[in-house]
This record gives C-alpha cells, sequence and structure tokens, in this order.
C-alpha cells in the first residue's frame, strides 16, 4: 500500500489547538475520514502515523498478520519540527470498507513549551485528556450503525487544555496509588511479566532502576517501557511510574513523550516514555511489534541475569529477598525496600 503525504502545510502560531481533529479510516468509507490539514503540526503528527503504519505493515510482511489489530491506544507525541505536543487516541477499527487497514486518531494540540517533563505533579491533566480522547471509541460504533457525514458528528469539539499548561503542582494522584496495595497491583501485572514472584521481580526492577541512574545525562534518551493493571487506577500508575522515574533521571528539563496502551478489559497494559526526539519507528511501540525494537528497556522482561557487561542484574534467587509491606505509593515513591 502506497501512503502519500495528503495534506499542504500552512504555518500557523504556536499556540494551543483544543479542536479535536480527526484522521483515519473506518469500514464506512472506501478512503481515509481527514479533519482539514490547516495547521504544521496536524500535517507532522499525520505524517508520522502515515509512515509509521506503513513500516508496522511492512514489518508484518503486508499479508494476513497486518490485519491484526492495534491495541487501544492513547499518547502524548512529542513533534520536533513544529514544536508542539500532540494529545492523541489511536483506534483500530479494521480499516476502510475495502478492506485497506489503518487506525482512526482523534488528537489535539498544545505548544511543547507549555507541558515540559512531564514531572509526576504535572500528570494529572494529561492523564485526563487522554482519557477523554479515548473516551471518543464509544461513539464511534455509533456512526458505524448509522453512517453519514463525519464532522455532523465530530465536528466542532473541543478538549479542555487549560490543565496541560504551566500551572501549580497536583498530587492529588496519591490519594488513589496509596488505596492500591503493592501486592494487588502485582497479582494484576505479573502475567505479563517474565518473573512471577513478587519480591523477586522487586530487586530486579531496583538494580534496572540503578543502572538508568547510572547513565543520566543530557546524552542519555532511553525509551522505557512500564506495565499497567488496567483494571486499577490509570492516573495513579502514570504518575506512579513517573514519580518513580524522578528519582533516577532528571525528568524537568526533559520533553517526554509517552504512549498508554491496553484494551480496558484486558488485565496488563504498558506505559512507554521517549526521552528524545519521536522517529517513524516509534509507531511500532503501540504495535505487537513493540518488543522487537532494540531501543526499547521494558522493565517487564527483566529476568536473572540480564544485561550487557555494564548491566550485570544479580540472580534473584541467590537469597531468599524479603520486601517490606506497602502500597503502590509506597514503591514508586522508594519506601519498599527489597533485602
Amino acid at each position: 500500500m502506497a501512503l502519500k503525504n495528503l495534506f499542504r502545510s500552512k504555518t500557523g502560531k504556536l499556540k494551543s489547538d483544543p479542536r479535536i481533529r480527526w484522521f483515519g479510516k473506518l469500514p464506512t468509507y472506501p478512503d481515509y475520514y481527514s479533519s482539514p490539514a490547516d495547521e504544521a503540526w496536524a500535517v507532522e503528527f499525520t505524517d508520522w502515523i502515515l509512515k509509521g503504519f506503513e513500516l508496522y505493515r511492512s514489518r508484518m510482511g503486508g499479508g494476513g498478520k497486518s490485519t491484526t489489530r492495534l491495541p487501544v491506544s492513547g499518547c502524548a507525541i512529542r513533534l520536533p519540527k513544529s514544536a508542539m505536543t500532540v494529545f492523541a487516541s489511536i483506534l483500530d477499527y479494521g480499516g476502510d470498507m475495502r478492506g485497506r487497514p489503518f487506525p482512526m486518531c482523534f488528537y489535539a494540540a498544545v505548544p511543547t513549551s507549555q507541558w515540559m517533563g512531564p514531572t509526576s505533579d504535572h500528570m494529572l491533566g494529561a492523564s485526563r485528556l487522554i482519557r477523554d480522547l479515548l473516551a471518543l471509541r464509544r461513539e464511534v460504533p455509533r456512526f458505524i450503525n448509522s453512517p453519514g457525514r463525519f464532522e455532523s458528528v465530530f465536528g466542532d469539539r473541543e478538549v479542555d487544555l487549560d490543565d496541560t499548561g504551566i500551572q501549580a503542582p497536583d498530587t492529588s494522584w496519591l490519594t488513589a496509588a496509596k488505596a492500591v496495595t503493592l501486592l494487588q497491583w502485582f497479582e494484576e501485572v505479573k502475567s505479563g511479566i517474565k518473573v512471577r514472584e513478587q519480591e523477586a521481580w522487586l530487586r530486579l526492577v531496583l538494580a534496572w532502576g540503578d543502572n538508568l541512574a547510572s547513565h543520566e545525562s543530557k546524552d542519555f534518551e532511553p525509551t522505557l517501557r512500564f506495565p499497567l493493571a488496567m483494571r486499577l487506577s490509570l492516573d495513579a500508575q502514570l504518575a506512579g511510574w513517573i514519580r518513580w522515574l524522578e528519582s533516577r533521571l532528571d525528568l524537568a528539563h526533559r520533553s517526554l513523550s509517552l504512549i498508554v496502551s491496553g484494551e480496558s478489559d484486558d488485565r496488563v497494559g504498558h506505559l512507554t516514555l521517549i526521552a528524545r526526539e519521536v522517529v517513524s519507528d516509534d509507531f511500532l511501540l503501540l504495535t505487537p511489534l513493540a518488543n522487537t525494537l532494540p531501543y526499547l528497556d521494558d522493565v517487564s522482561t527483566v529476568e536473572p541475569g540480564d544485561g550487557s557487561d555494564d548491566t550485570k542484574i544479580g540472580d534473584a534467587s541467590a537469597a531468599p529477598p524479603t520486601a517490606s509491606p506497602g502500597s503502590w505509593v509506597d514503591f514508586v515513591c522508594g519506601s519498599v525496600t527489597v533485602t
């Protein structure tokens, strides 16, 4: 499938744009549904989606496997050229009526300078915004069942961008985090983790985090993946993992892109953080091919003996480990100790 740039860029002022835009395919039309591409950032984002999906199809062989639907995903993508951050939901309904696969995206944007980091105390606004965009997936099936003009259903909508800008710190996520025990959280995610024993995995994670901290510098640009318990508070987990990372890397002076993926009825999803400019390959991070990317460090896959010469993780079975009991927030804030 030859995918071409369908848009013409128009330069605009660097400002927040709360209008919900859309781009993608549904089985009610033989081509792309697309809102007007009247801003350079919108062109840049749809170009990233087009190139990324083409790469995904080529690596899947372009055959039957490529029709596997993508998991429900939300993201905050830092666009390098336009200096905007796009918040989007990426939803896969199987492609167009001619059987050509492609997801449907709903998105809005803010200047990247207005949402640095993110740090854990400035995450809740972004988390809410991603949830709002993901909520549109409940309206798309109604449109598919009663198709008409796409603009008449999804046009003239806006999202609230007020709390994604520079604002007072918000640590209210701690309340939800304290309500989740570490044992409860681990039981939810352990089916997606290589090491199924809680204490052993915690010790490996601490070693993994120490290794991250040892590499911290302005030139260190990791791509990191963390497990999410999809049936527990996502606000608490998104802010919580970022809080865990804050004690190891300087996030206040970075501009992280993030991807949240996972079906709402599944137990395990993923948070991916990208500490550099995004590239076309990064689209694969929201597909089943994510773990084929050599630059991805996934905490779910750590196990005894992992690591290169400069990343030694000890044998978790060498001594019986013990972990202090606590909540999810105790873990991410460093109050849980493992011996």
